[in-house]
């Protein structure tokens, strides 16, 4: 069964609404191909090991979370002209979501992290440019730091680096997935007790010493690595087509 790209194209702007976000990356199909879709493959970044894997795996789009096409493209050549060159070849589209796919509260990065945590939702928390790109939760009782970060190794399947806060125990939990190290102080604003992201800069270090607020780095795609299986799944459910999760 096959089905018009426009038409799915048409369902994931629907359901994660590009336009409402300021972002810096384009959303949506960055690279054109055949009209008719049978399979759709996913992944979390439009890498060439998984624009291969997608070809190989006969899939006529492959939908991502991490693009190809960031801000002004002055011109196509190195790694860009590789990966355009297969999509072009195999006639593959790629759909691409970026800060949509983070802050949707139910199909999104951050709420699907919180998910797999065992954090039970509440709300929306880390402000880009007027969209909430985070989302937190309260557990029902207080967990130390070390079964936090055992919950966060074991669903992400990545090794944690903690940044030290002030209380062993934690009640109230954000997460901004990937590269949200920059949010430990809204999280902090917020009143949660730690910070779930994908990665640690230095100053991360004394923000969370400072501010007394945990944060927990897991791995940049390891924690983009839900979300967008997630969404080709419903999406391929919906359409009545093949779905390839991409093991990358």
């Amino acid at each position: 069964m096959s089905t018009q790209r426009d038409e799915v194209l048409a369902a994931l702007n629907e359901l994660l609404q590009p336009h409402v976000f300021k972002d810096y990356g384009y959303n949506g199909l960055q690279v054109s191909g055949k009209s008719d879709i049978n399979c759709i493959a996913s992944s979390p970044t439009a890498s060439r090991a998984a624009i291969e894997a997608a070809i190989a795996g006969g899939a006529d789009a492959l939908l991502v979370h991490h693009g190809v096409i960031w801000g002004g493209v002055d011109r196509v050549d190195g790694l860009l002209r590789d990966r355009l060159a297969l999509l072009l070849g195999a006639d593959c589209n790629l759909l691409a979501y970026h800060l949509p796919l983070d802050a949707h509260p139910e199909v999104g990065n951050s709420r699907k992290a919180l998910d797999a945590i065992n954090v039970p939702y509440i709300g929306g928390f880390a402000s880009y440019k007027g969209q909430d790109i985070g989302r937190w939760g309260e557990v029902a009782e207080t967990i130390s730091v070390a079964e936090l970060s055992q919950r966060c190794e074991e669903a992400f399947k990545h090794p944690v680096v903690h940044c030290p806060g002030r209380n062993d125990q934690i009640k109230r939990i954000g997460v901004v997935t990937g590269g949200g190290q920059s949010y430990l102080l809204d999280a902090h604003a917020a009143g949660l007790d730690a910070l779930i992201t994908g990665e640690a800069s230095e100053q991360t270090w004394h923000e969370a010493a400072e501010s007394g607020c945990h944060a927990f780095s897991c791995g940049h795609y390891a924690t983009e690595n839900l979300a967008v299986h997630t969404l080709a799944s419903d999406i391929c459910g919906q359409f009545g087509l093949k779905h390839l999760a991409l093991p990358l």
